[in-house]
């Protein structure tokens, strides 16, 4: 006889079994998946994304490690990790959060080891032998000149900070030229908060400053797998710039049409001395 309680044990089996059924393509699909795993380490404790690995004959001998631009998690500084395998050789601490790698030759005396280069925030940070070498600065932005002779007068006390805001909001709205950094702060502040920021702000320069987005390399002048090779770098201000490889200079500057998130860099004649 059929029970109320067999019924619902029934139930459940039939609820249990389809649960099982339910699973098993799920278990099916990972096996079959056309990925393998080369290294898996969940407490590798290394937090980056892509653009932020590189990997380079960092001395000359044969021998390639895996760069890596470690962000930190939570409050930790970011740091710069060398790994050969899953063991991490060398770590740094870096100055900043880094937002690309990038590793290049530089000259072409010996040992034709490569340099490394980490870009952060407007900087471009070069390591030599995993040793700091060079850091390369982005050049200021143009500042709005209304925007400039307002916080002129402001210093002065030659305008209240109501009269600033009100100005400098009008900018923000029709002007082709953006706001820095200092004005857009300050017109986040309550009124009773400005005063304040202004004698705060009396003896500095006010700035307009662009960060790097991303970052690639281009062969200079031959287009071999170990020839010299110029930094192109990807700005917030929808600028590229191509960078002299011993000098540092900006060998180029063209203007992109939106903010720079990846460069490829494909030239047909292999160099930037020839384009």
């Amino acid at each position: 006889m059929t029970t109320p309680a067999t019924m619902a044990a029934a139930a459940s089996s039939d609820s249990d079994r389809g649960r099982v059924e339910s699973s098993a393509p799920s278990a099916s699909t990972e096996a079959s998946s056309k990925w393998l795993d080369a290294h898996y380490d969940p407490t590798a404790n290394i937090h980056t994304f892509s653009a932020c690995l590189a990997l380079a004959d960092l001395h000359g001998d044969g021998e390639y490690k895996l760069v890596v631009g470690d962000l930190g998690p939570g409050a930790r500084q970011p740091r710069l990790k060398v790994l050969k395998g899953p063991a991490v050789l060398t770590e740094s601490p870096l100055p900043a959060l880094p937002a690309a790698a990038a590793t290049f030759l530089m000259e072409q005396h010996e040992p034709r080891a490569p340099a490394l280069a980490l870009a952060s925030g407007p900087c471009v940070y070069v390591y030599k032998n995993l040793r700091p070498y060079f850091k390369f600065s982005l050049p200021p932005l143009p500042l709005n000149p209304v925007e400039q002779d307002l916080w002129s007068q402001a210093k002065e006390d030659q305008i209240d900070p109501l009269t600033l805001k009100e100005m400098l909001e009008g900018i923000r709205e029709k002007a082709e030229v953006p706001l820095s950094v200092q004005s857009l702060r300050f017109l986040q502040l309550e009124l009773s908060e400005m005063g304040a920021f202004v004698n705060q702000h009396k003896s500095k320069t006010i700035r307009r400053q662009t960060v790097i987005t991303t970052m690639t390399t281009l062969k200079k002048n031959l287009a071999d797998e170990d020839a010299v090779s110029c930094l192109v770098l990807g700005t917030e201000s929808k600028e590229l710039l191509v960078l002299d490889p011993e000098a540092f200079t900006i060998l180029a500057k063209p203007h992109c049409a939106g903010q720079t998130g990846t460069l490829s860099v494909s030239v047909q004649r292999g160099d930037f001395d020839r384009n």
